[in-house]
């Protein structure tokens, strides 16, 4: 089963992830691990990849379907994967189709994890770092036994200026535009699993919303 997981963020993507790669015998297949990877080797393709990234600059969609596809070869993935990470845009999407179909693959499912925007700029606003051990809390999630104070170091917390609320308001919004061409695009296909998830959800909970969606 080849599966492709999406989600804003701050809506569990990794800790669903992992589950499901648990529990359906997949591999974990995302395109940051893949790129630090290639990068390492030493291969042509990784200095091509290093060429962009240490610049700061996105990866070209032509050489990340390249690595992808290279990838996807390897004996280890069938039993299937669990996409992650890509695709970001409506043209990715398009181009990673061709390039399955190329390798006569395809995504089976397409699990999004629908969380409420408020309860995303909740979630991501409320983290903490400490500046000394680089330790992270979350104000309710996970809070300090002292409240603002590191359980390790006593250094007083800090919060990340990215995580300021209107900050990650601002993020959401760049990022909502993208995800909504990919919703309506594997929606069309009959390939999208909307998972409706509630502020009050454990993660147990989602997860058995999830299993359900792809037995369905």
């Amino acid at each position: 089963m080849n599966l492709l997981i999406m989600g804003l963020p701050g809506s569990g993507k990794g800790t669903q992830s992992e589950l499901i790669v648990d529990k359906y015998h997949v591999k974990h297949l995302s395109t940051g691990n893949l790129f630090r990877q290639e990068m390492k080797s030493d291969s042509a393709l990784g200095h091509e990849l290093a060429s962009y990234i240490n610049k700061g600059e996105l990866v070209p969609d032509q050489l990340t379907i390249r690595l992808l596809e290279q990838e996807l070869k390897k004996p280890l993935y069938q039993n299937g994967f669990l996409l992650d990470g890509y695709p970001r845009t409506l043209n990715q999407a398009q181009v990673l189709d061709e390039m399955l179909t190329s390798i006569n693959e395809q995504i089976d499912a397409v699990i999004y994890l629908d969380l409420d925007q408020d309860v995303i700029i909740k979630r991501l606003s409320g983290r903490l770092f400490c500046p000394k051990c680089q330790k992270t809390y979350h104000q309710t999630l996970n809070p300090p036994q002292m409240k603002n104070v590191c359980d390790d170091d006593q250094e007083t917390l800090m919060q990340r200026e990215d995580d300021k609320p209107e900050k990650v308001a601002n993020r959401l919004q760049v990022s909502l535009r993208e995800m909504d061409d990919l919703i309506n695009f594997y929606q069309q296909q009959g390939k999208l699993k909307n998972i409706k998830i509630l502020e009050t959800d454990s993660i147990d909970q989602v997860f058995e919303k999830i299993e359900h969606a792809l037995n369905d």
